[in-house]
């Protein structure tokens, strides 16, 4: 099952924007790596280096791991003050903030604790103050980067590009494409509304192409229609606009209010559509069939064409069997060496061409 795009996380950001200012509600870890985080009345399913969105399903459930533990117990009556997504990638970061007081209930600033969720990858989820990790759903290394409680938190280094232009060189086009915060699925489409092979290097482009691209990927960032695509009433995909190889016989698509809600449509239909035994018997018993006759619609084409071929030259077949009959052995035994057939004496058959009728 596919993980959400740059623009899409963009667009659930978007979404998301109204929830400024409310108050956190709490975290818990579900059955499969999951997590659910309310914030005033909405419930947000994070699934690291899958989706995150607003969801409708809440699951009963609930365990608490480290990090949601921590969590809970800093962020108690924060407030939301804002929800980013880091550097146009796929890293989105919600920013609480939680008035504290002196000894003698004075108010005492303000502080901010971060959650921050890196949903590239198989994904991670940290807590972070002041730029140090508090807590995270997993501790990570890399050279130059390091995800370890008490450590300083570093977002990852980008390789978004803002501009189609600057991401071309003499690789294919669709490697360009992916630098920037499309994703995939969208870069897939652009070059298909172009008409340019994925294969194409960047340096081969003509500039009505490039003006192609670039106003294909401005439409594209611009649309927000959010969509589930079935296949024979099963989900195979969402998006932002209409995906062409979805346009075909058997596939439909469907309009939602959010990208929120189709996100939710499609995982929980995805993941909890009943399998029903008899009817997937049923259907590859009908693919079998369909397969075989199609062979059976081949072998058919064929012995037609054979038949054709003997009636536009029965006169000339019928005059050679009847001097063959006619003919003594050794003379008929020269004939058809000129001829070289194919002769089956087994089957006591013999196979001679012959030039069609005029």
């Amino acid at each position: 099952m596919r993980a959400m795009s740059n623009l899409e996380y963009a667009s659930v950001v978007r979404e998301l924007q109204p929830l400024s200012g409310k108050r956190f509600g709490r975290i818990r870890r579900l059955s499969g790596g999951m997590y659910r985080m309310k914030i005033g009345d909405a419930e947000i399913l994070i699934e690291p280096g899958v989706r995150l969105h607003r969801t409708k399903y809440v699951e009963e459930a609930e365990t608490q791991d480290q990090l949601a533990q921590k969590t809970d117990s800093e962020l108690e009556n924060a407030r939301l003050a804002a929800i980013k997504q880091i550097n146009d990638d796929r890293i989105i970061e919600f920013e609480f903030e939680t008035r504290k007081t002196d000894a003698d209930g004075a108010r005492a600033g303000i502080e901010r604790t971060d959650i921050v969720f890196e949903m590239f990858g198989k994904g991670n989820a940290i807590l972070v103050r002041d730029g140090v990790t508090l807590a995270a759903m997993k501790e990570e290394s890399w050279a130059g980067r390091e995800i370890r409680k008490g450590r300083e938190y570093a977002y990852p280094k980008s390789n978004v590009v803002p501009a189609f232009r600057d991401a071309l060189s003499d690789r294919y086009v669709i490697i360009a494409l992916l630098k920037l915060p499309l994703g995939k699925e969208y870069a897939q489409e652009i070059l298909f509304r172009c008409g340019i092979p994925e294969k194409t290097p960047g340096i081969e482009l003509t500039g009505k192409q490039i003006e192609c691209i670039e106003a294909e990927i401005e439409a594209v960032l611009g649309a927000h229609e959010p969509l589930v695509f079935y296949e024979r009433g099963k989900p195979v995909d969402y998006g932002l606009a209409a995906f062409a190889k979805y346009e075909g016989e058997g596939f439909e698509s469907r309009p939602f209010a959010s990208i929120s809600e189709a996100l939710d449509e499609f995982y929980w239909s995805a993941e909890h559509v009943e399998q029903n035994p008899e009817l997937e018997k049923l259907g590859r018993r009908l693919e079998e069939q369909e397969k075989r006759m199609a062979e059976l619609e081949k072998e058919e084409a064929a012995y037609k064409a054979d038949g054709d071929y003997i009636y536009s030259n029965y006169e000339a077949i019928e005059r050679l069997l009847k001097e063959a009959k006619a003919m003594p052995l050794e003379e008929l035994e020269k004939r058809l060496a000129k001829l070289k057939p194919k002769v089956d004496k087994k089957e006591k058959t013999i196979e001679i061409e012959m030039e069609p009728a005029q």
